[in-house]
């Protein structure tokens, strides 16, 4: 007669040993799946160079794609572009709603020195609104698709009001502050009249320094810019005619007025040069796969950002 507790034993060593093999086939295939992943994302990079001879003259395609950010990586990445000797040429291949004031002034101060030291061309792909389009004009010259979305030139500063949902609730804000304008507006008391206007002042003060830019950067007739300082977008094909591109099409039309205008030769290889950070190769590209299936909006968080949102 079998006994019960070493039969008992028997099945528990079983069991672990059915688990052991399970793991590792699970661990196994997830390896596989990242692997797969991995080669996924290099793979659909969408048929770019991505390698060049050293000792070879080579356009840089530099992505700027998604909200807008401050970046001191992107910072460095432009200016070392900038000094690079092989770069005979910039394409900015854009698809941004805008992003922070303060990130987009910074990309375009980096952009225009960029500009500044190689000839560089913006390729509008879905959109270059708001923060974007800011970069956009950094550039020497702009095409867009006709269906692109141009324009959104403004600013806009949103804070969730909150004081009548805690007053039916029945939770009080006890604030203390140094001064009737810290902290204001606020989600948690009732907007002033005098906080209102400091915050219109604010968003005020920094939509006259975009449209500075704009002025600066692209010559726009008296009613044009009347039509673009209201806020709206466009689609690149009324973009030309206000003229806030200088052309429809993509790459292709890029690369011309390179080679027209700036004497690159023709077949010049076109190189991704992407922003680096310092993260290994497989983390930034699991980085690029996270970015590619997250879904929904971005969040607006308080505070004034360059962007269009619906």
């Amino acid at each position: 007669m079998t006994d019960p507790i070493a039969q008992r034993l028997a099945d528990a060593t079983l069991d672990r040993r059915r688990l052991k093999r399970r793991l590792v086939w699970w661990r196994a295939s997830s390896i596989v799946a990242i692997a797969a992943s991995i080669a996924a994302v290099v793979f659909f990079q969408g048929g770019h160079d991505t390698t060049w001879d050293a000792d070879a003259s080579y356009i840089a395609r530099v992505p700027i794609i998604g909200v807008i950010e401050d970046s001191p990586a992107t910072e460095a990445h432009l200016l070392n572009l900038a000094e690079n000797p092989g770069i005979a040429g910039v394409i900015l291949n854009i698809n941004s709603p805008g992003g922070t004031f303060s990130g987009s002034e910074a990309l375009y101060e980096s952009l225009r020195k960029l500009a500044m030291a190689k000839p560089t061309a913006a390729v509008v792909g879905g959109m270059a609104a708001s923060g974007a389009y800011m970069a956009a004009v950094a550039s020497d010259h702009i095409v867009a698709r006709s269906g692109s979305i141009v324009g959104s030139v403004g600013v806009i500063f949103q804070m969730p009001q909150l004081h009548r949902l805690l007053n039916d609730i029945g939770i009080d804000m006890e604030t203390v502050r140094s001064g009737d304008l810290k902290a204001v507006p606020g989600p948690t008391q009732e907007t002033t009249p005098e906080a209102r206007k400091a915050t219109e002042g604010l968003v005020d003060d920094l939509f006259q320094q975009f449209i500075g830019i704009v002025v600066e950067r692209r010559d726009l007739d008296a009613a044009a810019l009347e039509d673009v300082k209201r806020g709206g977008v466009y689609t690149g094909r009324r973009g030309l005619t206000l003229g806030l591109i200088d052309g429809i099409g993509g790459e292709e039309a890029a690369l011309q007025w390179l080679e027209t205008e700036h004497d690159i030769e023709e077949n010049v290889p076109v190189v991704d040069r992407p922003v680096s950070g310092e993260l290994p190769w497989w983390e930034e590209a699991l980085d690029q796969l996270e970015n590619r299936v997250r879904l929904g909006p971005t969040p607006i968080f308080d505070g004034p950002w360059a962007i269009w949102h619906q």
